[in-house]
């Protein structure tokens, strides 16, 4: 949105005839074409080369952490990735043979590295906001002017101001940096539904290449990412042809962690609206979080680095015991370990440090003999927080909020903090519901970041009140995008959308609740072989009265690592919906605690 404003005070000082008035929304378009520029066929030039006849390349969808999608990480080795016959992607178990068929470069040139070493510098203000002013006007902001009168129902939660802000957002040009793996699909169909025209860029032998042929897409445009050095300039290449193109890009986005970093400095550096790429940078380092909160004097637990082993005292003595253990940028609770002593911290750092060199979110119990996430080498000492932990899922719209609704977490599975389910809306008092929103608020605006869905995860903790375990920049994962357009009629995708183009996001919210939804990701019971009873298991379930859905992560055959060894397998996720939220927690608990796992 601050593209917006700046090219609006441009807009103004060269054409001062455009009014203020009133007026309804049918008379307003009454005599008047919302005729866009870039409305030109991006599929005159011959068709990207697609990877056929060999397939193309997607996440193993079978790994739990892959489809849970709270965070998605970037596969290691080939063994990490999956060949995909063009017919089958999609598909839960869409995967017929390891990626081991395509040539040994097909890793690195299809999987963006997550390391923002690679990346330009981000932007100071000065020269973010003299990029904005000096960008072209995109295409969606010349429709805005066209409808200038209409600013205050632009800008206005209600039902005839979404309508007019689909109708401006209809037809925007949105590039989509990186697709993540074919289990976002339903973010693309979203977006076409919407009348947006999507293109994508990924890499070469990406699956959302077969976006196009089905209609989601208008255009792949492959970006080889195997030299890390070069895909941002390469990038620029690319936004600048499909500019040419299509007659102007209106915005830049992404639903996948790793590309967020990239997506903002292109924003930057193209005058696109988006978040500065510092304050993304900020979020996605816990240590460099933690540091802006205490300068805006928020809450935050007392942390030290551990940058070898030999700091493992001076951290010990400044933040006590008991303690958390954590790489500074890593992802899904991969090396997150509970300490209580000196002697727990000195085997914890030695612990997560193999983690780190053996695991990755893709592959979190290190079965590829791979290797691990190499650059993360520095970890994080933390106070340990108690209480109940909650997510808040925010909007942002020009810095302020316009959506925010609490999600209540069961407790996580100790000592590895995995996560167990959700209830929402939430059964905190509305006191401390409110306390929440607005200590997260204040956090997304102590790190900088001004535009589009946050995803923030705290403690209310019972001595200091709310306590930040993350921030996340983007969109949440998992069933996050559907509980909230279940429960409170809000779709995520469509407002992350909005605000990509330099909209305001400003969803209208229902008075109540629509429904009440229990959730419950399932952690095996112990470690073993998934037998072929658990197909029936899910059906069962499936069968059940006020059950919504039942969604596997393993499949029979499949080996998973039960609690007691090590990071637990989330072996499905269960959905109910019940008249109260206290009913729907409670049902939802009852069917996991008397659900089968035939683990042998």
């Amino acid at each position: 949105m601050l593209s917006l404003q700046i090219k609006e005070a441009k807009a103004r000082e060269a054409d001062g005839s455009l009014g203020a008035g009133g007026g309804g929304l049918s008379a307003a378009f009454g005599n008047m074409k919302l005729q866009r520029r870039n409305t030109l066929d991006m599929s005159s030039k011959p068709p990207t080369p697609t990877a056929e006849p060999r397939g193309f390349v997607d996440y193993l969808q079978d790994n739990e952490r892959a489809n849970r999608d709270y965070v998605e990480g970037v596969p290691r080795s080939l063994e990490q990735a999956i060949f995909t016959p063009p017919s089958r992607v999609g598909s839960f178990f869409a995967a017929e043979s390891p990626m081991g068929s395509l040539p040994t470069g097909s890793l690195q040139s299809n999987f963006l590295s997550a390391d923002t070493k690679f990346l330009p510098e981000p932007m100071l203000p000065a020269e973010r906001e003299k990029k904005i002013r000096e960008a072209k006007q995109t295409p969606t902001f010349e429709l805005v002017r066209k409808v200038n009168k209409l600013q205050h129902l632009m800008h206005a939660a209600t039902d005839k101001g979404q309508t007019l802000r689909r109708q401006l957002l209809s037809g925007a040009v949105v590039v989509i940096i990186c697709a993540g793996y074919s289990g976002k699909r339903f973010i693309y169909e979203r977006a076409k539904e919407l009348g947006v025209r999507l293109v994508i860029i990924d890499g070469p032998d990406s699956w959302s290449q077969t976006l196009v042929e089905d209609g989601v897409i208008e255009k792949f445009m492959p970006l080889d990412m195997s030299d890390p050095g070069a895909v941002f300039h390469e990038a620029v290449k690319l936004l600048k042809e499909i500019d040419a193109e299509s007659g102007g890009i209106d915005g830049i986005c992404t639903f996948w962690e790793v590309a967020v970093p990239l997506v903002a400095r292109l924003a930057e550096s193209l005058g696109l609206p988006g978040n500065p790429s510092l304050a993304v940078d900020t979020a996605r380092d816990k240590y460099l979080t933690r540091k802006a909160l205490e300068e805006a004097d928020l809450p935050t637990p007392s942390s030290c680095m551990i940058y070898c082993k030999e700091d493992i005292p001076k951290a010990a003595s400044a933040v006590g015991f008991p303690a958390v253990i954590k790489p500074v940028n890593g992802a899904a609770s991969l090396g997150v370990v509970k300490v209580s002593s000196m002697e727990d911290l000195t085997q914890a750092y030695a612990k997560v440090m193999d983690i780190m060199s053996t695991c990755s979110v893709s592959d979190p119990h290190g079965t590829s003999g791979q290797g691990g996430n190499a650059f993360i080498t520095e970890v994080m000492m933390e106070q340990y927080l108690d209480g109940d932990e909650v997510d808040v899922d925010i909007i942002l719209s020009d810095g302020a909020v316009t959506y925010a609704k609490v999600t209540d977490n069961l407790p996580t599975l100790e000592p590895w903090f995995n996560e167990t389910g959700a209830c929402t809306p939430s059964l905190l008092p509305e006191s401390k519901q409110d306390e929440l929103v607005e200590t997260s608020s204040k956090m997304l605006r102590a790190v900088g970041l001004t535009t589009g869905v946050m995803h923030v995860e705290l403690k209310y903790t019972t001595t200091n009140g709310p306590q930040l375990i993350e921030i996340n920049g983007r969109m949440g994962g998992g069933p996050v995008r559907d509980m909230n357009l279940a429960v409170w009629g809000v779709d995520l995708v469509e407002e992350q959308l909005m605000a990509s183009v330099g909209l305001p996001a400003c969803p209208p919210l229902p008075e109540k609740p629509i429904k009440c939804l229990g959730q419950y990701s399932v952690n095996a019971k112990k470690s073993g072989t998934m037998g072929e009873a658990f197909e029936k298991t899910l059906e069962d379930l499936r069968k059940l009265p006020n059950v919504v859905s039942v969604d596997p992560f393993v499949k029979p055959g499949d080996k998973v690592v039960g609690v007691q060894d090590g990071m637990p397998t989330w072996i499905a996720d269960i959905t109910v919906e019940k008249e109260t939220a206290e009913e729907a927690l409670a049902y939802v608990q009852k069917l996991e605690a008397e659900m089968e796992q035939p683990i042998f």
